[in-house]
């Protein structure tokens, strides 16, 4: 029997594995060996930069004693008397040690040359650009390379100014050749696989640790490729040597000094590892495939052991254990002799579950054809008609309350479209809230107008529900649609209803307004003329004039909570903290004449109208004003979640309510004090507060076990 497209002997399966378990070691041994190298290139590099930094270093403490010594000089008291001679002598003090100088004075004449015998006589040569910024500056000066008149040698000269009452009198110079500099560099073991080049402001080579002489005067490789004072760079040295070097320009001299180190020392560890962990790999992997070999030897024996006794137990048959040498192949064959005697019985149990089976398949067929029948009566029996449709709105169920509802058959629904039953103004707006619908937003509702099949509009109120379980390609919203024709006549008629309250309202405050102007200014006539002659008579004008008043304020008082009571009640997002705020602001005078404290404890976000909570919290806060103790008023505001909405605590340290009184507060025009004179209004306050709450779906009462003054609880929407 050949085995399957692809299969591969045990071997290979073996060796892959003998390989696979090589792998790790190996890639251990390429990390560390990589970490090793790449030490060892850091090590050098490291190297290379400070080294690259103590000659700077060195180098400028060596150009600034040269300064040093030449500033020394030009302090001498010969120079001052003229005396040539004297300082001649002592600057050749100074030759022994390897320092020529020379002094010129401000027409270019030598005056003093150690490198000539005194009384030689010295020429009178222009002066240089390097020259000329000496005089100019005052200040010391390093140059670049330049090549000797004398002898035609290359040198870089330091030249200091000789001043005297503030004028360059002469300036001192001396030399250094690149021979001088190339010591200093070797004195600072400057040696291969390290070379140093020092090269000038213009980029010519000055000098470097090794084979100078070849070099000096021509232009350092990569130079032009040098915009900073340090940094790194990688190239081909002068000597044409592929380095990695770090450069630095001194701030002194702005020569460039360039240490690099040669990229072959570099890379000697890396390649020399590289040979050996090649070598332990190849050893490794002969050593894995030998042992996968001798373990896939054994295993074949016995795999061919085990597949006989797996055909037996294939074919129904007992099995016999195989006996090979391994021992977890004996196990297996002993596996299966114990599992042919066991299949056996398993096969005869298997025949008993399959009529058991067939049974309960057939008892819950039919439980399920009896509840395909309840939803179905369900559907047709419905009072609210039923869709299945999907977003572009095609219909593929209805049920039969269709034919109640809007006069269309199942069948006849099925072939209509949305534009031939939505009404043109309501389309769009329901054909956009449909579209939307999906697992992101499983549901909606929308209240639109429906098409009779007779012609006439209906009000109808749909309720949307995404059907996940349903493919996308079938209808998967369920539409539920109610008749609310008889919903949105009531809520016309009740809109008619308050505009006209609200037309009488202000029609009758208007129209009662008239005649008590009329009144009082016939009864302040009345009192001018009768004066002091009738007290009785002047007392009924007074009394009459009063109670005129009275009901003006009562007029205007019932035209206030008109205008609040019918509102329309804007919904947004409103601080409580902020209406507090604005309500404290139109109170302030009251509040700083009582020395009251307003405390805001919690900060919700209301939703509902925001001029309308300020009124509702104005009346609150003066309402606590004008009730007070002996005591400053405290009012504290609190809130707290309560289900969709928040429970908000109004608190005072005033004189408190009556529990028995704590429904009729909140009356229209109903008192509890009747002076007015002590506590003065119309009792609208806290009607008006009722109204404003319930107008934002909430509710106020009094806490009537709270005793230390009063206490409103009310409720306000939390979104």
């Amino acid at each position: 029997m050949r085995g399957p497209v692809g299969a591969r002997s045990l071997t290979h399966y073996l060796a892959a594995f003998a390989a696979a378990l090589a792998i790790p070691p190996m890639i251990f041994a390429g990390y560390v060996t990589y970490r090793y190298a790449w030490s060892e290139w850091q090590r050098f590099e490291a190297v290379a930069y400070q080294r690259n930094e103590d000659v700077v270093s060195d180098l400028d403490g060596l150009l600034s004693s040269r300064i040093s010594l030449l500033q020394a000089l030009a302090t001498s008291p010969a120079i001052d008397a003229g005396d040539f001679q004297r300082f001649d002598v002592q600057a050749r003090q100074f030759v022994e040690r390897g320092i020529a100088m020379r002094m010129r004075d401000r027409t270019g004449q030598l005056v003093i040359d150690t490198a000539q015998a005194w009384g030689t006589p010295l020429p009178s040569d222009p002066f240089t650009i390097r020259q000329q910024s000496v005089l100019e500056s005052k200040q010391p000066f390093i140059t670049d390379l330049y090549t000797r008149r004398a002898d035609g040698l290359h040198a870089v000269g330091v030249s200091v100014p000789v001043i005297r009452d503030g004028e360059v009198r002469y300036f001192l110079t001396t030399a250094l050749s690149p021979a001088y500099i190339a010591r200093f560099l070797a004195e600072r073991g400057v040696q291969p696989p390290y070379y140093v080049s020092i090269a000038d402001r213009t980029g010519l080579v000055i000098s470097r640790s090794s084979r100078y002489e070849e070099s000096v005067g021509r232009f350092l490789p990569g130079y032009d490729r040098i915009h900073d004072d340090k940094g790194a760079w990688s190239g081909i040295n002068p000597e044409g040597v592929a380095v990695s070097a770090y450069y630095t320009r001194s701030e002194l001299s702005g020569w460039l000094v360039t240490t690099g180190v040669d990229r072959r020392t570099l890379e000697a560890p890396m390649r020399a590892l590289l040979w050996r962990l090649f070598a332990v790999g190849a050893g490794l992997l002969i050593l894995s495939v030998a042992t996968a070999a001798f373990l896939a030897q054994r295993f074949s024996a016995a795999s061919t052991a085990l597949a006989g006794a797996a055909d037996a137990v294939g074919s129904g048959q007992l099995a016999t254990m195989p006996r090979t040498a391994i021992t977890e192949i004996n196990r297996i064959g002993s596996a299966f002799a114990r599992a042919s005697v066991q299949l056996q019985e398993q096969a005869r149990a298997v025949e008993r579950a399959n009529q058991d089976l067939e049974l309960r398949v057939g008892l819950r067929t039919r439980e399920l054809a009896a509840s395909e029948e309840r939803y179905r009566l369900l559907a047709e029996n419905a009072t609210d008609a039923i869709l299945l449709r999907n977003a572009t709105g095609r219909i593929a169920f209805a049920s039969p309350a269709c034919l109640k509802l809007i006069g269309y058959s199942v069948e006849e629904m099925r072939r209509l479209s949305p534009e031939d039953l939505i009404h043109s103004d309501d389309l769009d707006r329901v054909m956009t809230l449909t579209r939307a619908i999906g697992p992101a937003n499983p549901s909606a509702s929308s209240i639109h107008r429906l098409r009779h099949k007779d012609g006439h509009w209906i009000w109808v109120h749909s309720n949307y529900s995404f059907m996940a379980q349903v493919g996308p390609g079938e209808p998967n919203i369920m539409a539920v649609v109610r008749d609310d024709t008889e919903r949105q006549s009531r809520e016309l008629k009740l809109r008619h209803s308050n505009e006209a309250l609200q037309q009488f309202s202000a029609i009758v405050s208007h129209d009662l307004q008239a005649p008590l102007r009329h009144i009082n200014m016939f009864s302040d006539l009345l009192q001018a003329r009768v004066g002091d002659q009738d007290a009785e008579t002047s007392s009924y004008a007074r009394r009459i004039m009063a109670s005129a008043e009275r009901m003006q304020r009562q007029i205007r008082s019932l035209l206030l909570y008109t205008q609040v009571a019918y509102a329309t009640v804007k919904s947004e997002a409103v601080s409580l903290e902020r209406v507090v705020a604005e309500a404290t602001a139109l109170l302030d005078t009251q509040v700083q004449e009582t020395g009251a404290t307003i405390n805001v404890a919690d900060h919700p976000v209301i939703w509902g109208d925001a001029d309308l909570l300020v009124t509702l919290f104005q009346n609150l806060i003066a309402n606590a004003l004008k009730y007070r103790s002996e005591a400053a008023p405290e009012i504290t505001f609190s809130a707290q979640p309560s289900g969709q909405q928040w429970e908000i605590a109004v608190e005072d340290n005033g004189l408190g309510i009556d529990p028995q009184y704590s429904e009729r507060i909140f009356e229209i025009f109903r008192r509890l004090h009747r002076d007015e004179s002590r506590y003065p209004g119309m009792g609208l306050g806290l009607a008006l507060c009722r109204r404003i709450v319930e107008s934002h779906d909430g509710q106020i009462w009094l806490d009537t076990g709270y005793s230390q003054g009063a206490r409103f609880l009310l409720t306000l929407p939390r979104r």
